[in-house]
């Protein structure tokens, strides 16, 4: 098994390992603990993402015409139902 990126996944296991060890010697509880490994993974997923790494897409204008199209047909329906 080969780890290439070896650093950036020690800190990631340091950024978990080590509040949920502490809130478990310190609490005694699991109550804690969970809750604490919870958090502290969702600040170890964050570390060694670029936000280059992020595509940005635009939606296009012609899928909201074309939405809006519709809308104006369905409300022409409704006022015709309306008035009979």
């Amino acid at each position: 098994m080969h780890v290439t990126h070896f650093k950036s996944a020690l800190l990631k296991a340091l950024v978990v390992l080590v509040p949920s060890y502490t809130a478990a010697y310190l609490s005694d509880k699991m109550v804690w603990v969970v809750p604490t490994l919870a958090a502290s993974s969702f600040f170890a997923a964050t570390i060694g993402v670029k936000d280059d790494s992020f595509e940005k897409r635009v939606d296009e204008d012609q899928q909201d015409q074309e939405t809006t199209d519709q809308v104006d047909q369905f409300e022409g329906l409704s006022a015709e139902i309306e008035g009979s």
